[in-house]
């Protein structure tokens, strides 16, 4: 008998990687505004801020007060004159690490991943991205980004 692990549906997946990729896009944007020199994932705040961007809030920072808050619909009147600008989206360099084998898988596209998500048993990947410090468990980040 045969132990089916973790796995993902589609609109899992979609959801995990739009995540993925919003977060791969605050990731340098943390690191420059709350000026860290490690990964934002070591800052409580920084982790704080991710979350509710994954979320679609979005953050207002206030450099002159050093202070970094919530946009709250009620405060709309205090941002008359703020633009917002896109950035450059930058291209995720991903690669998966398959833990029972030894074998790597990359660079794959966000396109890819989410067509392979649904076939692999979470718990025996790992996933790394342009920006991440290491290798982590897709079952453990599928947790972290989209819950269980």
């Amino acid at each position: 008998m045969k132990i089916i692990g973790h796995t993902i549906t589609e609109k899992e997946a979609d959801l995990f990687c739009e995540r993925i990729f919003c977060l791969a896009q605050a990731r340098p944007r943390l690191r420059e505004i709350l000026k860290l020199d490690s990964d934002p994932k070591h800052s409580p705040l920084a982790q704080k801020i991710a979350k509710q961007l994954v979320l679609g809030k979005l953050i207002v920072v206030d450099n002159n007060k050093n202070d970094v808050f919530f946009f709250r619909e009620d405060k709309s009147h205090e941002f008359t004159d703020v633009t917002l600008l896109a950035d450059e989206t930058p291209e995720l360099e991903i690669h998966l690490y398959n833990n029972r084998n030894g074998k790597e898988l990359g660079p794959i596209s966000l396109l890819k991943l989410y067509y392979l998500l649904p076939k692999l048993n979470l718990e025996e990947f790992s996933l790394w991205h342009t920006g991440i410090e290491d290798f982590v468990n897709l079952a453990e980040l599928k947790i972290r980004v989209i819950g269980s």
